[in-house]
């Protein structure tokens, strides 16, 4: 006796309760694939273990985003499938404004600290990051956040915005331009064309920014204390240009102004890269010898570690370089 089995009973509850059609999966055209020892494994053309920016298939800034160690290769954990940026503890980061600042502590704990409201799920307003990727984790496109669609189950790249993965700025993403994952791509891929618009992955219209400083202001008293900073206690400092132990909204305003993208996007990975080593230096000097030595450090001389000529201007590299080296020591320090 022949059994007919319909198609329809095989398809995943889940996918027909969120009105996704099913994509044709991409043809593997040697970019990426499931049996591959490493990530990315076809661009490594002279078979080295790492990935340079000149075998990268992608935009500079596309580049830097998987560069997790800002050494200028691509490399080790960085090449590992399935693995994601070490994020950093919450409290820990420095804040730089909701559209320069990627979020990156993916894990169960980083989504509590986000969830204000604690009732299991984000809303925009609780986000306090750039809307793209707010809309890449909304997979249901309901407006929030599980902790299912935060742990990333769906989209395995969404690190790398569309104007990253546009290397060759045509308004479309594909299969050669894309990173991630086959499943993402074919997700995504709402009509089944085997392209990506700016549409399909970040919607029609661009969200309205939250205001950042009334999501944080829990107690609605009109400034903001070290409890209700979800960032590191030296971007509060920063911030507090009175000290007076509260941030109001004006000085919220200036700093983040002077953060969210005024500068180059050398002076920005100066900046990165600068925070990253100043913030050791100076944990380092007070470990080890307890003596503050901000102006002696080698580092500040030429302000150039990590830096490529991909990046852009060196002299704007190392003025963002300096600037963050040096707020980042005296974090890392602590009181002296």
């Amino acid at each position: 006796m022949i059994v007919f089995v319909s198609v329809l009973s095989l398809v995943p509850f889940a996918t027909l309760a969120l009105g996704l059609t099913i994509s044709p999966m991409p043809q593997d055209d040697g970019h990426r694939g499931r049996g591959d020892a490493t990530r990315y494994a076809s661009m490594d053309r002279n078979h080295d273990g790492v990935i340079t920016r000149d075998e990268w298939h992608g935009s500079d800034q596309s580049f830097r985003v998987h560069d997790w160690n800002g050494d200028g290769v691509l490399s080790g954990e960085e090449l590992r499938p399935g693995a994601h940026r070490p994020g950093r503890p919450s409290g820990q980061d420095d804040y730089t404004g909701p559209d320069t600042y990627r979020f990156s502590d993916w894990t169960e704990s980083g989504f509590r600290g986000l969830d204000r409201s604690r009732d299991g799920r984000l809303s925009r307003q609780e986000w306090y990051y750039d809307a793209e990727t707010f809309t890449r984790m909304d997979a249901n496109r309901d407006g929030f956040v599980s902790l299912r669609e935060f742990l990333g189950t769906t989209d395995d790249d969404r690190e790398d915005r569309f104007d990253d993965l546009d290397a060759n700025g045509d308004g479309h993403v594909t299969w050669a331009e894309w990173h991630g994952g086959r499943e993402a791509f074919a997700w995504l891929d709402r009509n089944g064309d085997g392209v990506l618009t700016r549409a399909e992955i970040i919607g029609s219209q661009s969200p309205q920014a939250p205001d950042t400083f009334a999501t944080l202001d829990v107690n609605r008293d009109g400034r903001l204390s070290r409890d209700e900073w979800q960032w590191s206690q030296g971007s509060f400092a920063n911030r507090d240009r009175n000290g007076d132990g509260v941030v109001t909204r004006a000085e919220f305003a200036d700093r983040t102004a002077a953060s969210s993208g005024q500068q180059s996007a050398a002076y920005r990975a100066g900046f990165d890269r600068g925070t990253s080593e100043g913030r050791q230096a100076g944990r380092e000097d007070k470990t080890r010898r307890n003596a503050w030595d901000l102006e002696g450090q080698r580092e500040l001389e030429q302000a150039d570690s990590g830096y490529t000529t991909q990046v852009g201007s060196r002299s704007d590299y190392q003025a963002g370089y300096r600037d963050g080296f040096r707020r980042a020591y005296a974090e890392g320090f602590g009181p002296h």
